[in-house]
């Protein structure tokens, strides 16, 4: 079976081709939003700061040190302590490499305050991408892992960021700082070989035919990996699915069993829209190519039944319960039993699945290139 890997691997190599040309990024800064619809927040900088306008760039406020303050909302103006702005926006600039403490967190870069309206803040951390990417690594892969798979999650995660900003280049802030997105810490979430990772890869993205893609990654395949296009309007080759991924067998998750109480899994339906009554069975009545359930029949005790999709299933019992969409359904009365594989949407790179390819002495060009072929490795300007 390796040897058919490695065979497989050699082949993907042929087909990629490893670019030589430098791509130029549109831009260096990458927005994440760090706060939204918050009405107040608590801001302090340990060293020189200012405030400014975001429009205009001019010096509201300056110091050696920004103690302790909460940004609230005065007559839907923006209150910073004791000084109040009539302003949409405005940037907390730390100086000389100072971090932002915004409630628990430190941020390197900018902070920009965006007022909506008097409704509440949206809070946006402006970073330089590389930086950014020290602030996720850690949150999305052991830092113990072997480095090679931590290069691999490197690229993957700065791959994701240029994509976000060129589709969210219209919106306030181009990623969020949860699993929407990519989950981000800020300076606090930095490890040493993660940053190692980092610098190792600085600037190298995946492109397909010359475009970034979004680099989706998950925890474990249940060892094959899920077409993009089941789940979003995404349909290309990279992430088409269907790859073998014997790289994920027997690591943690690939295996799950977990019993639900029908009452929970009705009450949390009923929560998305829907109007069930109490559950009688659940039933598979559809599944895709990667064998995972794409429509499910939901039998009310009054005979009733529903159609519903595998994905929607999932987000309304909970993501972080039902693992994965690579399951079977055992009725207990009561209650139901799901025995399944993986756990995440199954697209792109297979977390569990990288760290074993290290394991086995597989460097990270090999890793992406497994789980997302005929994609090109590409190193980007505007990074350094």
């Amino acid at each position: 079976m390796i040897k058919k890997l490695l065979g497989l691997l050699v082949l993907s190599f042929v087909i990629l081709l490893i670019a030589d040309d430098v791509v130029t990024a549109k831009a260096k800064l990458i927005r994440v939003a760090i706060l939204r619809d918050q009405d107040h927040f608590t801001v302090a900088v340990d060293g020189r700061y200012e405030i400014l306008d975001f429009i205009t760039g001019k010096v509201l406020q300056a110091g050696p040190r920004l103690r302790p303050v909460v940004v609230t909302l005065e007559n839907g103006r923006t209150k910073v302590g004791t000084h109040v702005y009539d302003l949409a926006r405005i940037i907390i600039a730390p100086r000389h490499e100072t971090a932002v403490s915004v409630n628990d967190g430190y941020f390197r870069g900018n902070i920009v305050v965006i007022n909506n309206s008097g409704a509440g803040f949206t809070v946006v951390n402006s970073i330089e991408l590389e930086l950014y990417i020290r602030g996720v690594l850690y949150h999305e892969i052991s830092d113990k892992w072997p480095m090679e798979a931590i290069k691999a999650q490197a690229v993957a995660t700065r791959t994701f960021a240029l994509y976000s900003m060129e589709k969210f280049a219209a919106r306030d802030y181009d990623v969020t700082n949860d699993i929407y997105s990519q989950v981000y810490g800020g300076k606090g979430s930095e490890r040493y070989r993660t940053n190692v990772a980092v610098r190792r890869t600085r600037g190298e993205v995946l492109m397909y035919k010359g475009k970034i893609f979004p680099t989706f990654f998950h925890a474990n395949s249940g060892g094959v990996t899920e077409d993009a296009s089941e789940l979003w309007d995404v349909d290309i080759l990279p992430l088409k699915g269907g790859v073998i991924s014997t790289f994920s067998v027997n690591s943690p998750h690939y295996q799950w069993r977990r019993n639900f109480r029908l009452k929970d899994i009705q009450d949390g339906l009923n929560a998305r829209g829907y109007k069930l009554g109490l559950i009688k069975d659940i039933q598979v009545i559809e599944r895709n190519k990667s064998g995972r359930v794409r429509k499910l029949k939901i039998v009310t005790r009054d005979d009733k039944a529903e159609t519903i999709e595998g994905k929607l299933f999932r987000d309304a019992v909970g993501p972080n319960l039902l693992r994965s969409n690579l399951y079977e359904v055992e009725m207990k009365g009561w209650y139901v039993d799901f025995v399944g594989r993986g756990w995440g949407h199954g697209v792109g790179m297979c977390q569990w699945g990288a760290y074993n390819m290290a394991m086995l002495h597989h460097d990270y060009k090999q890793i992406l290139s497994y789980y997302y072929p005929s994609s090109d490795f590409v190193r980007i300007k505007g990074v350094d």
